[in-house]
């Protein structure tokens, strides 16, 4: 699959389980091409997203993380630390009507060991200013995210995904 035939297809998601389903079996299909690639291909998708995308747009990414923790490997799951921190915060600023359906998704990451209890409390506290503004839209200049030119610069802020069944984080604790 291309490059562009990822794009259309993150252009597509929609709220429907097969659509959803779709998407993101288009971006593990480019796991070996390149993970990084995959997750800048979702974040320009969520950049471009008319406001209705945004939450199928987060499920695809979250079906991804979830089939590549049970099937793959950690590439996807790295490659999406790096951005999931602004990438969740900019679903939220945009509307603030899906910040608990974002938290809750995040709180999955956690309860299905997909990544560290340290890193998703980290998420969580990321959006905890954005709590309470339910049915706020964002202004329509939302700031738009950061471009992330590779995976590599993953800091302490956005810890990779968990090791060794999920439990600890990179520090080791839990």
């Amino acid at each position: 699959m291309s490059t562009s035939d990822l794009r259309t297809a993150l252009s597509r998601a929609g709220p429907t389980g097969p659509a959803i389903q779709k998407a993101a079996a288009a971006m593990v299909r480019q796991y070996d091409r390149g993970a990084a690639q995959a997750v800048n291909e979702w974040r320009s998708a969520l950049q471009a997203a008319r406001p209705d995308q945004l939450l199928p747009l987060l499920y695809v990414a979250n079906e991804v993380l979830q089939t590549s923790k049970r099937n793959r490997g950690p590439r996807f799951l790295e490659a999406f630390a790096a951005v999931l921190g602004q990438s969740l915060r900019y679903v939220c600023e945009r509307d603030r009507g899906l910040v608990e359906k974002v938290r809750r998704t995040a709180k999955i990451w956690g309860d299905r060991q997909v990544y560290s209890p340290r890193f998703v409390s980290e998420l969580l506290a990321g959006l905890e200013d954005l709590r309470g503004g339910a049915g706020q839209p964002a202004p329509l200049a939302s700031a738009p995210l950061p471009v992330q030119q590779g995976v590599a610069t993953a800091t302490a802020a956005a810890p990779p995904p968990a090791a060794n069944g999920g439990s600890e984080g990179r520090d080791g604790a839990a």
